[in-house]
C-alpha cells in the first residue's frame, strides 16, 4: 500500500509538472502569436510610414533647412534650374537640373534623372550629384518624390511614386517646359535603393508609352518588398499576402525591360542583401529581350556608400556604359543596344575603355575619388541618412514600435546610423 501511494503520488507530481509544462508551452505560443500579430497589424496598417521617411531624426525635410553644402548646389559652383513638375493627379514635386553650360550648344551631353532613395532630401545627394556632374561630364536631374523635400504635401506612397516617375518623363519630352539644356535623346535614369525600384517603373513606363530612354542605371536595389520581408521578416512571411500592400516587383519588370541597363552593386551590402542585385542581373540576362545588360560590383561596397568606395573604376564602368549606349544609337539611327550589340557596338566596345579611363584621368588622380572633392561631404550625407530609412531599419523599426507600443511612429529617433 505504501509503494501503491509513492507511485500515485509520483505520478501526481509528474502530472503536475506536465501540465504546468503545458500551461507555460500555450502561454508562450499565445504571447509569440500575439507578438505576431501585432507586428503584422503596424506592418498592415503603418507600413508606408515604415518605409518612407521624407523626415525623420534629425534630418530635415527641406534642403534649405540642411547643414551648408546641402542646401544649393550653387554651393558647389554649379549652374542649374528648379524645376516643378505637375503630376496626372494634381500633385507637383520639386527638382534641380544641374546642367553643363556648353549643353545647349553641345547635344552630345547625356542627363541622368537621379531617383534618391527612401529617406531625406536631394540636398543630401548633392555631394554625389556633383561627382556625376563633373567625372561623367553629364547633367544631372535631381528628382524628389511627393511629399518629400520641397515637393507638395501628399501621401507618399507607391502609387503616387510612380505618376512621379511618369510626370518626370512626360515633362523631359514635353515641349513647352522650360528646360533648354536636355537632349531627351539621350536621357538616362538612374535610382538607388528605392530610387531603383522608381527607376524600373520609368523604364516599364517609357517602353509602353513609347517616350524614349537611352539607358537605366540601378544601385543596391531590391527584387521585390516581399522578398525584402522574407529576409528581414521570416516570422511574418506566411503571412504577408494577407498584410502585405507594397509591392515595388523590380524582379518581375526587369526581364522585360529592351532598354540597356547597367547594375551597380555593393558585394558588403547588408541593408539589401547583394543577392537581390545578382537576382535581377540574371532575371534581365536571361530574359527573351535583346537587350545590353552590364554588372559592376564594388568589393568593397556598402548600402548608402557604394559610390564612395568603388575608386576610380566605379566611374569608368558607368562612363564607359554611356559611352557605348550612345556610340551605339547614334550609329544605329537611335535603335536600342542589343545584349550581342549591334556590328557598330562591337567596333566601338574595343576601345571605350580606354577612351573613358583617359578621359576620367585627366581629372582624377587619387585611387579613393571622393578625396579630390576636398571635404568629407559624401560621408557626411550617408551619415545623415538614419539606417531607419532603409529596409533594415524598416523591419527594426516595426519590432520596437510593437514593443514600446509606439504602433510604428516614424517620428521617433534611431540611434544607429549607416
Amino acid at each position: 500500500k505504501k509503494m501503491n501511494d509513492q507511485t500515485v503520488a509520483a505520478k501526481d507530481i509528474g502530472g503536475g509538472i506536465v501540465g504546468t509544462l503545458v500551461r507555460f508551452s500555450w502561454r508562450c505560443s499565445a504571447c509569440v502569436s500575439g507578438l505576431v500579430a501585432l507586428v503584422a497589424g503596424a506592418l498592415y496598417w503603418k507600413q508606408d510610414s515604415l518605409l518612407y521617411f521624407p523626415k525623420i531624426g534629425g534630418v530635415p525635410r527641406h534642403p534649405s533647412q540642411n547643414p551648408r553644402r546641402y542646401r544649393s548646389p550653387s554651393e558647389h559652383d554649379v549652374p542649374f534650374e528648379m524645376h516643378m513638375i505637375k503630376c496626372e493627379d494634381g500633385v507637383t514635386i520639386h527638382s534641380w537640373l544641374l546642367y553643363h553650360p556648353s549643353s545647349s550648344n553641345n547635344k552630345e551631353i547625356p542627363t541622368i534623372i537621379f531617383f534618391h532613395g527612401n529617406a531625406g532630401n536631394i540636398g543630401l545627394r548633392l555631394p554625389n550629384a556633383v561627382q556625376m556632374y563633373h567625372y561623367l561630364h553629364a547633367n544631372i536631374w535631381l528628382v524628389e518624390y511627393r511629399g518629400f523635400g520641397d515637393s507638395d504635401d501628399a501621401v507618399v506612397n507607391e502609387k503616387g511614386l510612380k505618376l512621379d516617375a511618369e510626370a518626370v518623363l512626360k515633362y523631359a519630352h514635353d515641349q513647352n517646359n522650360t528646360m533648354s539644356n536636355v537632349n531627351v535623346e539621350k536621357l538616362f535614369v538612374f535610382g538607388r535603393s528605392l530610387g531603383g525600384a522608381v527607376a524600373f517603373h520609368m523604364a516599364k513606363f517609357a517602353q509602353v508609352s513609347k517616350y524614349p530612354l537611352a539607358g537605366v542605371l540601378v544601385e543596391n536595389t531590391f527584387v521585390s518588398i516581399s522578398t525584402m520581408v522574407d529576409h528581414l521578416m521570416p516570422y511574418i512571411a506566411p503571412l504577408k499576402s494577407l498584410v502585405l500592400r507594397i509591392g515595388w516587383n523590380s524582379g518581375e519588370i526587369a526581364p522585360t525591360i529592351n532598354i540597356p541597363t547597367m547594375f551597380l552593386a555593393g558585394a558588403q551590402d547588408t541593408l539589401v542583401p547583394h543577392g537581390h542585385m545578382l537576382e535581377l542581373f540574371t532575371r534581365m540576362k536571361n530574359s527573351k529581350t535583346d537587350n545590353l545588360v552590364r554588372m559592376h560590383v564594388v568589393k568593397n561596397g556598402t548600402h548608402n556608400e557604394t559610390w564612395m568606395q568603388g575608386g576610380k573604376a566605379y566611374w569608368v564602368a558607368i562612363k564607359r556604359f554611356l559611352h557605348d549606349v550612345l556610340s551605339a544609337e547614334e550609329h544605329n539611327d537611335g535603335r536600342a543596344v542589343t545584349k550581342n550589340g549591334t556590328g557598330v557596338f562591337q567596333r566601338k566596345t574595343s576601345t571605350s575603355t580606354t577612351e573613358c579611363t583617359e578621359a576620367l584621368s585627366s581629372s582624377v588622380t587619387n585611387e579613393s575619388i571622393e578625396v579630390s572633392m576636398g571635404s568629407n561631404d559624401g560621408e557626411d550625407a550617408a551619415g545623415m541618412i538614419s539606417s531607419v530609412g532603409n529596409f533594415m531599419g524598416m523591419a527594426r523599426e516595426a519590432t520596437r514600435s510593437v514593443a514600446a507600443g509606439r504602433g510604428g511612429n516614424p517620428s521617433a529617433p534611431s540611434k544607429k546610423k549607416e
